[in-house]
């Protein structure tokens, strides 16, 4: 009924270390220290197919990030702080990011219509072209990954971890 889940091979050397870790210091909660390892394990290899794709088209996923996050802005425009916001980066990372896109033409930095004094960035058609042509390519290299879930299985990892990043924020 409630079977435990086999680790995969490459997982299997870091489960025996825990072990190791948790028969010296028996305080240790292996369990606890798996599920956070298994999240770092199975973020990395998600990064590094993403990487593999982007990549291909001299992008980086925090400046692909900033990308979709202005492809899914209402006339996919954002002020700067609302792009750090929304791709979880600091003010200055942004003002880099922006300044490689500004000069690869994906995005455009112009004067507030309402507030001269800010600035708006506003997605090129080229970076709307990148992100359209992209997101395929990453659902299918990618975000299938998840394929190996049946519906009900996405929603219970979905729910489940949507429970423990509300608890890192508390």
């Amino acid at each position: 009924m409630n079977q435990k889940q086999p680790s995969p091979p490459c997982f299997v050397p870091v489960e025996e270390k825990i072990d190791r870790v948790c028969m010296r210091l028996p305080c240790a909660d292996r369990q606890h220290v798996v599920l956070s390892q298994l999240f770092k394990h199975i973020h990395g290899r998600l990064h590094d197919r993403m990487n593999t794709v982007l990549r291909e088209h001299n992008v980086n996923p925090v400046s692909f990030s900033a990308l979709t996050m202005l492809y899914s802005s209402p006339d996919s425009v954002l002020n700067p702080s609302d792009l750090a916001d929304s791709t979880g980066e600091s003010r200055a990372n942004v003002t880099r990011i922006c300044d490689e896109l500004v000069s690869r033409g994906l995005l455009s930095r112009e004067p507030n219509a309402e507030d001269r004094r800010r600035i708006d960035l506003r997605l090129a058609p080229d970076g709307a072209a990148l992100v359209e042509a992209l997101l395929p390519t990453l659902q299918l290299r990618v975000h299938s990954t998840y394929n190996v879930l049946n519906a009900k299985e996405k929603e219970q990892l979905e729910r489940l971890m949507k429970k423990v990043l509300g608890a890192l924020d508390q």
